[in-house]
């Protein structure tokens, strides 16, 4: 190996090496199963790569390394039994169908136990052919599992097909030259060192990008969120409410308390499906939150009603503004996917309902349904957007109520902490 092919070698091996720190990374910083797989895949690529080059025969001394033909042979097999093992996982075999799941297996297998079975061959070419022939077959496999997965509707294995059809043919390339002792020209091999580079990233992305998803999900399921419409759920939510009356007691300010209830989604579910719900549910919560604003948490109280806690509102006037917005921009049209697959435009029946929310140590579950009756009295108003008057105890349309420069001028003499217990849920004011 010359001066001109060291270089590419060692500028190749180094970069796939800056992908395996990559995927030592990924290993630190997400501490799951399937990262730890990717990395070990990896590193065996890096090795199979490094090894079969000849990089490490150009670098140590002649006869210094009687091991490195018996590494050249095994790493072959050893990257791709743990490369079919990892895709099978990766491509959840185990649950997609028996075919494919027993393919992964046994490819493995025979990979695994085949590698060392190697080295009982009469002559190093032997050897090192027969490894070849094992791992460019379970490269063979796992490139139609990945198309047939495809094929059942897994978009992210066109990534991991790629990557296998990249690999291809580095691997023929670096096996033709650890079989012949005559090196092809420095652009061919350089094409090959290009294939390994290209092929190891390829590959390592689409590992990362499965892995990511898995974390999303069981991040999803410990974030307590709502997974269609990704707002806070509502134990989070209640938890937020209580805590901003504590801020409010301190700071003596004032903030509102939002509902959104959704009436007859029935209606939708008959034309667009449970699909088109969640789709339409989904639309609903990013509108809502368009207008209230990422400051102002939002919560799904249960299936058909939202909840916004405001804290941000500079004065009372401002949420009239607010509840007119978002009663306009939710009651604007929904393009959804019916159940014959079209796209159909829905309208959701919705309202707005607003509560005064402040440090006065207000039971939260009253709050919730005061705001929810605001929402249903808010049904039957033009603006579908209703307000509870803190005098009157009476829904009013938000565009119909007198708001001043600030919350104080509106409060009652003194806090009320009966609870509602009719329709549009009235208290009596203290004598």
């Amino acid at each position: 190996m010359n001066a001109a092919e060291t270089i590419i070698w060692s500028a190749a091996s180094g970069s796939i090496g800056l992908v395996v720190l990559l995927g030592v990374a990924d290993a630190v910083f997400s501490r799951s199963r399937a990262s730890v797989q990717s990395l070990i895949y990896l590193t065996a690529s890096w090795l199979f790569f490094t090894l079969l080059s000849g990089l490490p025969a150009a670098l140590l001394p002649p006869g210094g390394a009687p091991w490195l033909q018996t590494a050249q042979v095994l790493i072959g097999p050893l990257c791709a039994g743990l490369g079919t093992y990892g895709a099978g996982h990766w491509l959840s075999a185990p649950r997609r169908d028996r075919l494919t799941d027993i393919s992964f297996r046994s490819t493995s297998a025979l990979c695994l136990a085949g590698g060392p079975l190697c080295l009982l061959l009469p002559s190093s070419g032997i050897q090192l052919a027969a490894s070849a022939v094992l791992t460019v077959l379970s490269l063979s496999v796992a490139l139609w599992l990945a198309v047939r997965a495809t094929q059942q509707g897994d978009r992210l294995a066109w990534g991991l097909a790629a990557g296998c059809l990249l690999t291809l043919p580095l691997q023929l390339g670096l096996y033709g030259m650890a079989l012949n002792t005559s090196r092809p020209s420095v652009l061919l091999q350089a094409g090959v060192a290009l294939l390994g580079l290209l092929s190891i990233s390829v590959i390592g992305v689409v590992l990362w990008l499965r892995n990511h998803q898995d974390l999303q999900i069981r991040h999803d399921r410990r974030s307590h969120r709502d997974p269609t419409t990704q707002l806070y759920d509502s134990v989070v939510i209640v938890q937020k409410i209580i805590r901003a009356q504590r801020r409010l007691a301190r700071t003596r300010r004032d903030g509102a308390l939002m509902v959104v209830r959704v009436f007859e989604p029935e209606q939708m579910l008959a034309l667009a499906g449970q699909h088109g719900l969640n789709e339409a549910y989904s639309q609903l919560a990013r509108r809502m939150q368009r207008h209230t604003g990422v400051v102002n948490p939002a919560g799904r109280y249960y299936d058909r009603c939202f909840v916004v806690l405001i804290e941000s509102l500079h004065s009372p006037g401002w949420i009239r503004t607010m509840g007119l917005r978002v009663a306009s921009s939710l009651r604007r049209p929904l393009e959804v996917t019916s159940l014959s697959g079209e796209r159909i435009k829905l309208s959701a029946d919705i309202a707005v309902g607003m509560v005064h929310l402040s440090g006065a140590g207000k039971d939260v579950d009253q709050l919730l349904h005061e705001a929810e009756d605001m929402a249903a009295a808010a049904r039957g108003m033009r603006s579908r957007a209703a307000l509870l008057d803190e005098i009157s105890r009476q829904a009013v349309p938000v565009e119909n109520a007198e708001l001043g420069a600030s919350w104080h001028a509106m409060r009652p003499a003194r806090p009320h902490h009966t609870r509602p217990s009719h329709a549009v849920r009235q208290r009596r004011s203290p004598a």
